[in-house]
């Protein structure tokens, strides 16, 4: 028969042996989802397994904690430098565009910088209206574009003293913010992007 220290020794290995056993569950619960959300394609998914395994690392108390963190998007500074007849783009926010022949304020729709004419063509967002700029030291300020691919072009992309060139090709630009300004040859982009690439490099 047990005597009441023994039983208490007893109590207490099995106490130590239960609490050993589920942090090792545990351990190989928070293992499992994540090799599973690696091997799941869809986006919505893999969102829910990583919000999931957010949780389990303060739940559990465990060094998992800090390898469920979802990365914050970074921006990267860029000068992207385009040298084409013709540019297309979309402005989703209000802006200004000023130059030497004239302004217009709280503008938002889609532009096309026409170098080869020297002029601007501006059709302001949900209007039929049509207003031509000319693009003499043309700048447009506290741009916002969500997404821009451009074809045929020639560039340069300088971030991070990099520079990256390219002739007759295309180049997709995603997240910019920042302002954009014309010369007699070139138009340049400058600020900050999300994601700038093409079939051969990309940044961010």
């Amino acid at each position: 028969m047990f005597n009441k220290c023994s039983r208490t020794k007893l109590n207490w290995g099995l106490l130590m042996k239960g609490m050993f056993e589920w942090k090792i569950l545990a351990a190989i619960l928070a293992v499992l989802i994540v090799s599973s959300s690696a091997l799941v394609s869809n986006t919505g998914i893999k969102d829910m397994f990583l919000n999931s395994t957010g949780d389990i690392g303060t739940w559990v108390k465990s060094p998992f904690g800090n390898l469920f963190t979802t990365p914050e998007k970074t921006e990267n500074a860029v000068k992207i430098i385009i040298s084409s007849e013709s540019v297309p783009i979309e402005i989703t926010t209000s802006t200004n565009l000023t130059s030497d022949t004239g302004d217009i304020a709280n503008f938002a729709g889609f532009l096309t910088l026409d170098l080869k004419e020297n002029m601007s063509i501006l059709y302001p967002k949900d209007s039929d209206m049509r207003m031509n700029l000319a693009l003499k030291n043309l700048k447009i300020e506290d741009v916002d574009i969500d997404d821009i691919v451009l074809e045929h072009i020639d560039y340069v992309v300088i971030s991070e003293g990099s520079n990256i060139t390219g002739s007759n090709e295309k180049i997709e630009i995603t997240g910019f913010k920042g302002s954009i300004s014309v010369t007699d040859s070139a138009v340049l982009f400058e600020g900050n992007v999300s994601i700038v690439r093409n079939g051969k490099w990309s940044i961010g």
